[in-house]
């Protein structure tokens, strides 16, 4: 693909922030929103998206509605519940391109709205779970998330 305004691209964040930015900044593509990672899969179901940004953190959202292994994550912070909806919160974009793949949607392009400028090989092994994945900082351009979303679909 070599043309935004032929690609629908999904946008599962917890507010509107991206979706306002990019639809204003970002012309071309038709832009959907999810504001969970449960809507994201529903909508992955039900229509073709091309592209995913999403975000990293969703600490505005019902935490029932936070995927990951709760259980789990209660085991790493001594039992606290609090604690542990809050890592889930921090860590969401991970929890939410993991239920991507296991759902069958592991080749769609995803651009993560999270700076892993000093996590390169936190992003490295993502990178090798997820090979159609990119990062991208939240001080970006227009211009250069175009370039990245125009870099993703054409791979």
């Amino acid at each position: 693909m070599t043309d935004l305004g032929t690609c629908t691209v999904l946008i599962v964040e917890d507010g509107d922030e991206y979706l306002d930015s990019l639809s204003r900044y970002v012309p071309g593509p038709t832009y959907a929103q999810a504001k969970s990672g449960s809507a994201a899969l529903a909508r992955l179901a039900a229509e073709p998206v091309h592209l995913v940004y999403l975000d990293m953190r969703f600490d505005r959202i019902d935490p029932a509605l936070l995927l990951g292994d709760l259980e789990a994550t209660l085991r790493g912070v001594a039992g606290s519940l609090r604690r542990a909806q809050e890592r889930l919160a921090r860590d969401q974009g991970l929890h939410i391109l993991a239920a991507l793949r296991e759902h069958g949607h592991g080749a769609l392009p995803v651009i993560l709205a999270h700076d892993f400028g000093r996590e390169p090989q936190r992003f490295e092994h993502l990178s090798r779970t997820h090979p159609s994945l990119t990062w991208i900082p939240d001080d970006v351009t227009p211009e250069e998330i175009r370039a990245r979303m125009l870099r993703l679909l054409r791979a």
